[in-house]
């Protein structure tokens, strides 16, 4: 060799790459010089005197390459597969220092590749952790979508799907066009029980199903009718033809599996790159298929052009580029017949997904004919104290009446230690706080007289104490009989309105939550008459909620179709499926995918051991105990990983 295989610049770009510490470094550096000779000096007498880590690492290599044959593409080929470098760019940098880089020797003689031979051999290869992980997350988002026929014994269609929003899955228009009135683009007669989507249809039988809600048609841009098709052109409400389809499911499974985001696509790279299909052909579980060869549809750039196997039923398939980056929706096959009438298929078409986003750029927008999150599921409370398991009906609920006093009266019962009080805690999380006023009590602070009540109440809404007693002034020294209650609620129900429209551009839904009714009973002379009077008033009750927690009590004066219950389970019962739903959702929410299955494995673990710790005790509850483990220790945990 007539000099170093590397400069000191390049020593030194390549030096800025390495992402590992001093001492990591140093363990590969002297376990591979052992390996080459043992003469060979030690890192700590390379870097002897050299205190910051870029040069103490660009000594090292350039001694490395200072050898004969130079033995540094070993040590950076060893560091990149401990993911101590990115080598690629290290190289990249190193050439831009100046002149070709030799690395990665091949054979005992020093011979290497240079660093743009290097670039181009390794394009198309996909890492194995990016692999993987990529599979995962398609497993985890990928539907099968099934239109039943109109008996709702067979299938009308079938095709595949994927989460683009919290509660969006997005498939083409000619899966589920048969529940679409083409003149009208309006949904068929009993459309959402002809609807579902499965996930994780991994096997046979396996799968959680989701149905759809009534409005589950978000937005749609139909096909181009086909030359020589009689029936009539769909109607595209955008003006495009992109054969697309947002489907609403109820829930929120991207909560627990996270979703594409359309805004942020892949690109089309070079004609050696793969492309990747992640499809269910003919309705069976999920297959992956990938080719080269993609292109830009010459005839229209919204489309591409691959060669992937498909199959009926894998029209509305997740595209990945080689980067494994979402960048098209698979929706057809272009065929062609020979001169002897032979059909064969010319390449298959999918829709750019960047062309869908222009089209729909609100498209995967959870808010998206679901302002107030009614479809939405928490999993864990907003300041990361507790993790929210089950509790879903109890949500819906609270976001119905923040709509609309349906019911305008909530009564939560359940055993001790079933976590009733707990629903302020969702209420604060599951209304907007800009949109409601909650007005907490407690059963055992109750007053007996009605003035004291009313007092109690104003002060827990904000009103300043001069206030209420400028309100409430007029009224002292009257008895509680029924007259004098009367006067006192007509003040408090003028001034619980008045807090309500303060702000005509966002008027407040005010709540009044009374707890612990089942450990203190309610007052029985002048209070209680005027909560029966808040209770009943029709005016009031577009203004104010009211949740009763613990009450076993019948309400006075009340119409039975304005009352709703909301049973809590036993808390020694807990469902093991909510507390899966529960560990994906905290998963996603901390960033992270966990596996098919990974949070089943979970759920019985945590599970198992709450059991456990809940025998052996002392009598705390076993929703407690797994409360405080999921705070205290999975959350934190989950966030590490």
């Amino acid at each position: 060799m007539t000099g170093p295989a590397l400069t000191p610049a390049q020593a030194e770009a390549l030096a800025r790459g390495i992402t590992g510490n001093r001492l990591a470094v140093a363990a590969v550096h002297d376990e591979i010089a052992a390996r080459v000779s043992r003469d060979l000096p030690d890192f700590k007498t390379l870097a002897l005197g050299i205190h910051q880590p870029v040069p103490a690492f660009a000594a090292v290599i350039l001694a490395a390459a200072s050898r004969d044959p130079p033995w540094h593409g070993t040590l950076l080929a060893e560091l990149s597969a401990l993911g101590m470098i990115d080598l690629p760019a290290a190289m990249a940098e190193a050439e831009a220092a100046g002149g070709s880089v030799q690395v990665l020797p091949q054979n005992a003689d020093g011979s290497g590749i240079g660093v743009q031979e290097f670039a181009q051999a390794m394009s198309p290869a996909l890492g194995m952790a990016d692999l993987l992980a990529a599979f995962n997350l398609a497993a985890r988002r990928l539907c099968l979508v099934r239109v039943a026929d109109a008996q709702g014994a067979g299938t009308a269609s079938q095709g595949t799907g994927f989460l683009i929003g919290p509660h969006t899955v997005l498939t083409c228009w000619h899966v589920v066009a048969p529940l679409i009135d083409p003149a009208t683009d309006r949904l068929c007669d009993n459309a959402a029980a002809r609807l579902s989507c499965r996930f994780e249809t991994l096997g046979t039988g396996d799968g959680r199903l989701y149905p759809v809600p009534e409005d589950w048609l978000v937005a749609f841009s139909p096909a181009r009718k086909a030359p020589g098709d009689a029936a009539p052109q769909a109607t595209s409400p955008d003006g495009t033809f992109l054969d697309y389809c947002a489907i609403r499911l109820r829930g929120a499974p991207g909560r627990e599996r996270g979703w594409y985001d359309l805004a942020q696509t892949g690109a089309l790279d070079h004609s050696t790159d793969n492309f990747f299909v992640f499809q269910h052909p003919a309705a069976v579980p999920q297959r992956a298929g990938f080719a080269p060869g993609t292109v830009v549809d010459p005839g229209d750039p919204n489309h591409l052009r691959h060669r992937v196997w498909t199959a009926g039923g894998s029209s509305g398939g997740l595209c990945l580029d080689n980067r494994l980056r979402p960048i098209a929706l698979h929706r057809a096959k272009v065929t062609a017949r020979d001169a002897l009438g032979r059909e064969r298929t010319l390449h298959n078409l999918a829709v750019r997904l960047s062309a869908i986003h222009a089209a729909r750029p609100d498209l995967g927008d959870p808010r998206l004919g679901d302002p107030q999150r009614r479809n939405d599921r928490l999993s864990r409370l907003a300041d990361g104290s507790r993790a929210v398991v089950g509790r879903g009906s109890t949500q819906d609920t609270l976001r119905r009446m923040q709509l609309g006093p349906d019911p305008a009266i909530l009564i939560v019962q359940g055993p001790k230690d079933s976590g009733k009080s707990f629903s302020t805690a969702l209420l604060r999380d599951s209304v907007p706080i800009e949109a409601r006023t909650i007005i907490e009590l407690s059963a055992g602070e109750l007053p007996a007289k009605a003035m004291d009540l009313a007092r109690l109440i104003l002060a827990r809404a904000g009103v300043p104490a001069d206030r209420i007693d400028t309100l409430l002034s007029a009224q002292g020294g009257l008895t509680t009989a029924a007259a004098t209650v009367a006067g006192i609620f007509a003040v408090l129900k003028r001034e619980l309105l008045d807090l309500a429209r303060a702000n005509p551009a966002q008027p407040r839904t005010l709540w009044l939550v009374i707890d612990e009714l089942d450990v203190a009973r309610l007052p029985g002379i002048g209070a209680r008459m005027l909560l029966d009077q808040i209770y009943s008033d029709g005016e009031l009750r577009e203004a104010l909620r009211v949740v009763l927690i613990g009450l076993t009590d019948t309400l006075v004066g009340v119409e039975a179709r304005l009352v709703g219950f909301d049973p809590i389970p036993d808390p020694a019962r807990i469902a093991a499926q909510e507390l899966e739903d529960c560990l994906d959702g905290l998963s996603v929410a901390a960033g992270k995918a966990p596996a098919v299955g990974e949070s089943r494995r979970h759920a019985r673990l945590v599970l198992g051991a709450a059991e456990e710790l809940a025998r052996q005790g002392g009598g705390r509850s076993l929703l407690a105990l797994l409360s405080g483990y999921l705070a205290h220790v999975y959350l934190k945990a989950v966030e590490e990983w």
